[in-house]
Parts: structure tokens; C-alpha cells; sequence
């Protein structure tokens, strides 16, 4: 039976609509443009807004290598020096504020002595507010059937995520669900599609678990047992531990891993024979496997304003990209309070193009797992398809990852892209604080890439081989700050592949109790490192460049502390015996010293200075990143204290004498007033909907836009009204109640100086009326249109299926299955067509229904050989109203292998091309279709390519999900558009 709702959820398999895309775009991050008051090199300063910081770029023409930050609060006089800008390889400055308070406005100026540039950002919020508009409630112990409702819930989260609209929450109950979650549909500037967890027990579970009679012995070798599964995976959990993955059956036989080394138990599937083989110690039967049989728990793949918080997620993998949440070319994402582990991905982030895509993405308070993959020989990981990653931020702009938990995975949090080492556009800023990462085989922290703006601060990584790897920067600054890397096996900070972008390393402690290792170890020669205040203790070389070609380093204020005899220290190939030898062959750490860092526990894991430590007030004042310090200067290290005491050993030298505060800086006293750029339509016109909404963009971001601030230019209409407004930064939404009558309605700004950019100046400046805008769209009002509903149908699995031609040119069908959980489109190895048969019961439609539009859509399943699109030409859909299986009087509703050639009602009324969303195919029917949906019983379609075959002599066809899948929401969908006259 058909399910119906509005017509504007049809959108769950189509191209996102234009004002997703206007909002996306107009909302992204980097949005605030400059006030210029010279005409300059300076042509344009821009933003990326974060919680606590603010990413800074400069454009223009010959720009300096450096320029000064300043900034202010919207109010404020005086300014604040920030941290310097410098320039990155495409000749745009870009630099950080850092310390600055959520929800904030703040005023920055940017000026190289010569050229002085302005401009105005507001930071986001420290936690986002959602009020759901609706709620739609899913229960897994639910009786089929369910409308949504609390009294009547869905038994699938997918159902619910169907359903929901912009502003609407999916509400999970506690249970197990076994299901990978697709979203049909964005929400809109702050209206999320929000996928909410209600307790704290609702589970995605990706996988089957084993029988525990599957496992045959295998012959002639102990311990070596084998079960026949079906189709392949690519990860697999024993008692809730991942199990060792061989490269092939002669390793697993043989007990060989990945690099040679030896490992007693793990696993191979052998895909020619769809079995299963294990090397385990115990009896298989004794324990519980979890096979995976879905990839992803979550996927976003081009949509907007999703949020999905609370959820355990597990067992993803029939794939080698197995992950709980993945994003492609999504924007404005909450990912938050989720437990993921039991996969090769936690969070995957990805971008492939699209200025308004891929764009602010939140991932915050999640904990992320996968055990023992920390236990196993580094060796036997490494370069293997087990080198999973916590989160992966591949994104366009903006992406903010804190207070996450990460442990026990071969890397902790990977961001940039190896495959696009030199495109700045490419995980443009990103705020990556206060995550805890430990247990990590491989690399905590991994830029790898353009890396613009990546700040790593306040982070606790430990117990790990790296703790950040710089393995390319290749245009940076890369922020590396007040963080720990501890008990580290391998290096503190790794330098490889000729790192040569900006990365600037302040405040942070490394410390490591490994005998016979290096505090700091350089693997390649690395370029344009700033290094100041931070702690490095170890048992090695302090650190160790053997060879050379190393330049644009500064290092200096940092404690090097090792308890190796000397030489400590080796750079450019050259042993140097002390510090100070250093600084007079190397220009090195003039200003540092290798005393003790005196830390109060670092064997119980605290790493805070003790009241005795040399790096009390020894540091150095970096203008934006220290200046809350506290004492004579700043210390060193990871953590301010507030001894405030002199060190215990002799004192700095005068160089390091803190500079003196930045002087006050005078504003510039004229600021260009904000104006309304433009009124546009947010939903369709002509419409009879009760409530319209438009989208009102200002040159700048403001504030103190509320409803008072609009009037209605009616014509025709009665009672209408501003109901709503919502919005930030430059972009409003204003919704209007359209009343009684028919006629037109416009929204227009009536100026009264309410309205006003950070920096306090009003819309259009001082003075009433002179920031009128009455030059938007209008909608048209016509109440006498019937409402459109839409009612969703899915394809019945009794009458549905496919027909095989009796032979090549026969064009007679010759076999069928109808009871298969996929279908299949394109031709066998004798050259026979297929074609399909779905089976629709469109009789619950009203008798009266007018049809406006039909959508067909199927979910592909998989390729085999050829993929037709490439040789057969589309897909052609003809439609029968009845069932094809007709014989004068008798209508045979089940499939026949004469439905292959029987008569249709009418034939090619849509055709579907090679244009697929998240792997559905649709086809918008011709309207010569209409009159044969069946308002008393069953529609049918028949479907095949346009060519019948490739001559080829091979299989080559495309499988696609069933009305017998087992997923009601994965099978062929029928949308019928209509209204009751």
C-alpha cells in the first residue's frame, strides 16, 4: 500500500534544489569580505569562522612575506596583535587568531606598514542549538507498518530518514539496527535533517554473526579451520576484537603476515571459492564472529545541514573503505557524541569539487575504537589494507575536530589529501583541539598535504610511534601548540618527503622514556619550521638530522633535554656536543637550553612543570598565541603555571627579553555601511502553500534583524504576515503566512536603523530609510490550487524480477527468476538481452487522482564484466496498466517468461541514463505515462538497454536491488505526484 507525504521529499534521489545550493554556498565559512581604504596590493581579506579562532586569508597582487594581524571585539577601542601572516606558495597571506570567545564579533585589520585592509568576522557557537521542527520516531521493536509517530513508530532508521525533511529530528529508540543509512534529502540553513539517538543503547550493526556449525576443518593442517559465507569482506571481529588479516592463503597456512612477520592467528577469504579461512588457536565454534555485510553506517554523499549524535556504530567493512560516518561533498555536518569502533574508518570527510561543497563540517565528542590493531607488530600493519584511520578530513573548507576520544587504530587523525599534495583547496583550515588519542601504532596527528591552516592545539597524544607526522607540508602554516606527545617509540615530531611548507611548533611537551631514543628525529630534510617554547625529553640525540639540506629553520627558546653522553645534538650530518655548540655551527636554539625540564609525574602521566622547573617564565612572548601568560614571561612548554618564579639555573640572556606590548592602534574612523544586496524566493511560484519563505542577503554580516524589520507589498491577498526570521552572518530567511485571497506578495526592508554590521554601523548609515530595499521577487498567490501530494510505492517481490531471451535475436523470453534479491539489465555470455520486469500496486491512489508527475528509481546492487552504460546505450521503460501477463480476460499478475515480449500500454515513456546518486538511478516519466498508473490495482514497467546485447560473448549487466531485498527501503520506488480535484 502506497505511503503518501509531500511532494517536496521527492528530492531523497534527486539533484539537490537551487536554494539548498544558494544556501550552502552563502553560508559556507569563508564569506566576509573587506572594507578596502587604500587602493593597494591589498584587494581582499577573507574569514573561515570557528569556534575559538578564526582563519585569516589575504589576497591581492605582490604581497609582503609577512604582514601584522590585528583585531578587536565589535565595540572595543583598542586593538590586539595577533600572530603575523605569512605567505603560502599561491602568494595570498594567511595566518590564525587564536583565544577568542564563541559567538563573538570581532573586527581585524591587516596592514604591512604600508598597506592597511579591514574587515569583520563572527565566530560560531560553542554548541550549536537545534529545535526540531518535527519529530520522527524509529523503533526497531516496532510492529511493521508504522506512520512515524510515537504511538506508531518506523522499524527502520532508513524509513524515518526517508521521511524527514529540513528541521525534522529522527528519533531513535534503544535496539539493534542492521542497516546503512542514506540521506534522500538536505536540510537548510540552520533547519539540520537531525538523526538523534534517544537513549543511550540505539546500535548500528553492519554485520551477520556466524553460525556457530559453519567451520569445517581443514585437512591435513591443525589449527586451520574454513566456512563457506557468500560474498567478500574486508574486515572481520572475533569476540568483538578485530582479527588479523593475511595477504593471501599461503600466509595464512604458513603464519606469514603482511612484511613476512610472523603472526598465529588471522584470517583470508579466497573469493574464487567464497570461503572463509581462519588460523586460530581455539576452536572458531567457541567464539563469536562478526562478518560484516553493509560498508558504511552512515552516508552523506551531497547533502546539507545533516547532524547524527548518539549512536554506537560497529562491523562495517564488506569493503575496504568499511566506516561509521562518511561525507562526500556535504556541508554544514554534525557529527557528535557517537561510539564507532570495529571498522577500518571512524569518520571519512571528502571533497571532489564544488566551491559550496564539502564545507563546515563538526565532528566533536565522539569516541573511536578499533582493538588489538595497536598490539600487532608495526611491520605486519604498515602498507597493508589494515592501516585504518579514527578520522580522515579530506573536505573543502572548514572543519572543526574536538574533544574526541581515539585509541587502539594505526593512526589517529589524518588530515589533507596524499593524492593532491599541492591543492591548497583541499581541507582548507581546519581546527583540529582537545582530542585525547593514545594506544595509536602509527601516527597521532598526520597533515599531509597543502595543509592551510591546520591548527593541532591542546591535544594529549600517547603512546603512539609519532606523535605528529610532517610528511609533506606543502604550503601550510601548519599550528602545532600546547600539545603532548608522550611515550612515544619513535619520534616526537616526523620530518619526511621534504616538508617545505610553513609550520610553526609552539608550547607543546614531548617526552618519551624508550632507551636509546631520540627526543626529535628527522627522517628527510624539512624546510620553514618555526619552533619556540616547547619541551623535547628523551633518551637519544636531543634530536638528529643525519644528512643535510635542511633550511629556513628557526628554532630557538626550546628546552632539549637527553640523558645521552655527548654528543646531544646532530644537524646537517655534524655532532655537536652542547647547546651552545649548536648555536655557534648552526645558528640554533641561541636562545634554549638542555637543562632537565623538572615535570611533576611524567610517569604517571603528568607533564605539568614542577615549582623547580628551569622553564618557568623562561619563554619567549609570541604576540597572539602567549599573551595570557603568567609571570615575568612566558613558560615553556605544553602548560602555563602560576609559580611565576625566576628559573633555577642561570637566566636567559637579554635577547630573550620579551618585546614591549603593541601600542594602542587608532581605528580608521569611516566604515562602509552594510545594504541589502537581494530578495529572492526560497520556495515555488505560483503556490497555494500557507506559508512561503525568502532569503534576504546583506553585503556584510549584521545583527538585530528581526520582524519588525520587513513589510509585505500585497496585492490581492489578505492577512498576510512576517511569521519568522532566522539566519546569521550576512543571510536571513524570512517566513511569510500568505492569508486569505489570491494575488501577489513581495517582502520588503524597511530601514529604522535596527540593523547594524559588527562594528555597530547601521544599514545604509545613519538615518531612517536610507537602507530601503523593495526590489525583491514576488510569489504568486493562488489558493484554488489543490494541494500535490505524493505517495511512494515499492516494488512488489512476487510479480517482479527478470527475463532472459530464449536466444541472441529471439526477442522471445526463454528463462526468469522472480525470486531474487536483485535484477539484472544488459546481456549473458550467449548474447541473450535481460530484461526486467517491476511490479507496482498504485490501487491505493485515490479514484479521482490526477497525476502531475512519476519518478522510477532503482538502487544499483553491482557490475558484472562490461558495465552496459559504457556499451548498451540507456535504459528504456515501457508501462502496462494491469500486469504485462494478460490474456484476454485473465490477468496474470505473477511473471512470465512471456512478459519479455508481451504488449505494453504504452511503450518508452522514460528513459534512464547513467546518472546515479548514491548509486540510484531514476528516471522523471513522460507525461504520455499518466494515464496508465492504475487507480484500481497494479502498475507495471518493463525495463532494458537499448542495445541487446555487445557481441561480445561475455556477461555484462548491471544487479540491481529486488522487491525481495530484504531492505524495504533499497527496493524499486515508484513516487506518483498528484492532487484530488
Amino acid at each position: 500500500m502506497g505511503l503518501k507525504r509531500r511532494s517536496h521529499l521527492r528530492v531523497r534521489w534527486l539533484s539537490i534544489c537551487v536554494l539548498f545550493a544558494l544556501l550552502a554556498g552563502a553560508t559556507s565559512p569563508a564569506v566576509a569580505e573587506s572594507n578596502r581604504i587604500r587602493n593597494a596590493s591589498f584587494t581582499q581579506l577573507s574569514f573561515v569562522a570557528n569556534i575559538e579562532t578564526v582563519g585569516v586569508v589575504l589576497s591581492g597582487s605582490s604581497l609582503p612575506r609577512n604582514a601584522e594581524l590585528m583585531y578587536r571585539r565589535a565595540g572595543e577601542t583598542n586593538w590586539r596583535a595577533g600572530h603575523p601572516l605569512v605567505r603560502i606558495k599561491d602568494g595570498r597571506l594567511v595566518g590564525s587568531l587564536f583565544g577568542l570567545a564563541p559567538s563573538t564579533a570581532y573586527e581585524v585589520k591587516v596592514s604591512d606598514g604600508t598597506e592597511e585592509i579591514l574587515g569583520s568576522v563572527t565566530t560560531q557557537p560553542d554548541e550549536l542549538q537545534f529545535t526540531p521542527s518535527s519529530v520522527i520516531h524509529v523503533n526497531a521493536a516496532a510492529l511493521p507498518g508504522g506512520d512515524g509517530s510515537a504511538a506508531a513508530p518506523f522499524q527502520t532508521i532508513q524509513e524515518g530518514v526517508n521521511r524527514a525533511g529540513p528541521g525534522a529530528q529522527v528519533l531513535v529508540a534503544d535496539g539493534v539496527y542492521r542497516e546503512s543509512i542514506t540521506f534522500p534529502a538536505s536540510g537548510t540553513a540552520g533547519n539540520w535533517i537531525q538523526v538523534k539517538a534517544q537513549g543511550g543503547g540505539a546500535v548500528l550493526d553492519g554485520s551477520e554473526i556466524l553460525a556457530k556449525d559453519v567451520w569445517n576443518p581443514y585437512e591435513g593442517r591443525s589449527r586451520v579451520w574454513f566456512a563457506k559465507i557468500g560474498p567478500e569482506i574486508r574486515y572481520l571481529a572475533r569476540d568483538q576484537k578485530r582479527f588479523y588479516n593475511y595477504d593471501d592463503l599461503p600466509g595464512l597456512m604458513n603464519s606469514r603476515g603482511h612484511g613476512g612477520v610472523e603472526m598465529r592467528e588471522g584470517w583470508f577469504y579466497d573469493a574464487s571459492t567464497s570461503r572463509l579461512y581462519i588460523r586460530s588457536i581455539n576452536d572458531p565454534s567457541a567464539s563469536t564472529w562478526n562478518v560484516p555485510r553493509l560498508n558504511h553506517a552512515f552516508n552523506v554523499d551531497g547533502r546539507d545541514w545533516i547532524w547524527i549524535e548518539g549512536f554506537e556504530m560497529r562491523y562495517y567493512g564488506a569493503n575496504a573503505s568499511g566506516c561509521g560516518v562518511c561525507t562526500v561533498n556535504a556541508s554544514h555536518v554534525v557529527i557528535r557524541k557517537n561510539r564507532i569502533h570495529n571498522m577500518q574508518l571512524g569518520v571519512y570527510v571528502n571533497w571532489t569539487g564544488g566551491e559550496d561543497r564539502g564545507n563546515d563540517t563538526r565532528i566533536e565528542y565522539n569516541e573511536i575504537y578499533d582493538p588489538p590493531v595497536n598490539e600487532w607488530a608495526w611491520k605486519a600493519v604498515k602498507g597493508s589494507s589494515m592501516e585504518g584511520t579514527a578520522i580522515v578530513l579530506r573536505g573543502h573548507i572548514g572543519a572543526i575536530v574536538r574533544n574526541n576520544d581515539i585509541r587502539q587504530y594505526f593512526n589517529g587523525i589524518y588530515t589533507g589529501s596524499s593524492a593532491a599534495l599541492q591543492n591548497p583547496a583541499v581541507a582548507f583550515d581546519a581546527d583540529i583541539y582537545n582530542n585525547r588519542i593514545r594506544l595509536v601504532s602509527d601516527d597521532g596527528l598526520e597533515p599531509e598535504g597543502a595543509c592551510v591552516n591546520h591548527r593541532f592545539r591542546n591535544n594529549t597524544v600517547d603512546a603512539m610511534l609519532v606523535g605528529i607526522s610532517l610528511a609533506p607540508v606543502t604550503y601550510g602554516p601548519v599550528w602545532v601548540m600546547r600539545s603532548t606527545f608522550t611515550n612515544f617509540s619513535g619520534t616526537s615530531i616526523k620530518w619526511d618527503f621534504n616538508s617545505d611548507g610553513h609550520a610553526l611548533i609552539y608550547h607543546n611537551t614531548s617526552w618519551t622514556n624508550v632507551s636509546g631514543l631520540n627526543a626529535m628525529s628527522m627522517l628527510r630534510p624539512a624546510h620553514n619550521v618555526t619552533m619556540r617554547n616547547n619541551v623535547f625529553q628523551g633518551n637519544g640525540y636531543a634530536f638528529e638530522e643525519p644528512f643535510s639540506g635542511s633550511t629556513g629553520q628557526d628554532w630557538d627558546y626550546n628546552n632539549w633535554y637527553t640523558t645521552r653522553a655527548s654528543p646531544h645534538f646532530k644537524w646537517e650530518n655534524v655532532n655537536y656536543a652542547t647547546i651552545a655548540d649548536l648555536c655557534r655551527g648552526a645558528r640554533l636554539e641561541c636562545n634554549g637550553h638542555e637543562n632537565p625540564p623538572v615535570l611533576n609525574n611524567p610517569l604517571g602521566g603528568n607533564f605539568t612543570l614542577s615549582p623547580g622547573s628551569p622553564n618557568i617564565d623562561r619563554g619567549v612572548r609570541i604576540p597572539g598565541i602567549n599573551d595570557d601568560f603568567s609571570g615575568g614571561a612566558p613558560d615553556i612548554g605544553a602548560f602555563e603555571t602560576a609559580f611565576g618564579v625566576p628559573p633555577t639555573d642561570t637566566p636567559p640572556p637579554a635577547s630573550a627579553t620579551p618585546p614591549a606590548p603593541a601600542s594602542t592602534v587608532t581605528p580608521v574612523p569611516t566604515l562602509t555601511p552594510p545594504v541589502v544586496l537581494g530578495i529572492q524566493r526560497a520556495d515555488v511560484s505560483p503556490t497555494s502553500a500557507d506559508v512561503v519563505r525568502f532569503t534576504v542577503s546583506f553585503s556584510k554580516s549584521v545583527r538585530g534583524v528581526d520582524a519588525a524589520d520587513f513589510g509585505l507589498a500585497v496585492s490581492g491577498v489578505s492577512e498576510a504576515a512576517v511569521t519568522d526570521v532566522t539566519g546569521m552572518d550576512g543571510l536571513y530567511m524570512v517566513t511569510v503566512r500568505t492569508g486569505k485571497g489570491s494575488g501577489t506578495i513581495r517582502l520588503d526592508v524597511v530601514d529604522n536603523d535596527s540593523i547594524a554590521d559588527m562594528s555597530g554601523v547601521p544599514l545604509g548609515g545613519v538615518g531612517l530609510g536610507n537602507g530601503n530595499f523593495t526590489g525583491g521577487e514576488a510569489y504568486t498567490i493562488d489558493h484554488s490550487i489543490p494541494a500535490v501530494l505524493t505517495a511512494v510505492f515499492f516494488s512488489n517481490g512476487k510479480n517482479d524480477g527478470w527475463v532472459l531471451e530464449s536466444q541472441e535475436t529471439s526477442n522471445r523470453g526463454g528463462s526468469m527468476n522472480a525470486s531474487a534479491q536483485t535484477f539484472r539489465l544488459g546481456d549473458d555470455g550467449r548474447n541473450s538481452q535481460y530484461r526486467v520486469l517491476l511490479d507496482f500496486s498504485t490501487g491505493s491512489l485515490p479514484d479521482n487522482a490526477v497525476v502531475k508527475q512519476v519518478i522510477l528509481m532503482i538502487q544499483l546492487q553491482g557490475v558484472t564484466g562490461t558495465n552496459p552504460f559504457d556499451t548498451h546505450g540507456y535504459i528504456w521503460i515501457d508501462i502496462r496498466q494491469g500486469a504485462f501477463g494478460s490474456f484476454g480476460p485473465f490477468a496474470i499478475g505473477a511473471l512470465q517468461v512471456s512478459d519479455f515480449q508481451a504488449p505494453a500500454s504504452a511503450n518508452s515513456v522514460g528513459t534512464i541514463q547513467n546518472n546515479s546518486v548514491g548509486n540510484w538511478y531514476w528516471s522523471v516519466l513522460d507525461a504520455k505515462a499518466f494515464p496508465y498508473i492504475n487507480l484500481k490495482g497494479a502498475t507495471q514497467f518493463r525495463l532494458g538497454f537499448l542495445l541487446d546485447d555487445n557481441n561480445n560473448k561475455k556477461e555484462d549487466y548491471l544487479s540491481f536491488f529486488s522487491g525481495d531485498f530484504s531492505g524495504m527501503i533499497d527496493r524499486p520506488t515508484l513516487l506518483v505526484e498528484y492532487y484530488v480535484p
